[in-house]
């Protein structure tokens, strides 16, 4: 069951990944000045999530 959590949590983060990339293109598909910054803040607050999990989970 863990390995069905982990590939399950991947595929969330990926189709986050893929939506937020998505939501910053232009309407011919070319990305923005949002797409680098969209895509960083989305990661960086996801990792800060794991993070936090992790650090209440050790205790």
């Amino acid at each position: 069951m863990r390995a069905i959590g982990a590939s399950a949590d991947g595929v969330v983060v990926g189709t986050a990944i893929v939506n937020q990339v998505a939501s910053s293109l232009t309407e011919d598909g070319k990305s923005t000045g949002a797409t680098v910054p969209g895509v960083e803040t989305l990661v960086r607050g996801l990792s800060a999530g794991v993070r936090s999990a992790r650090l209440v989970a050790a205790e």
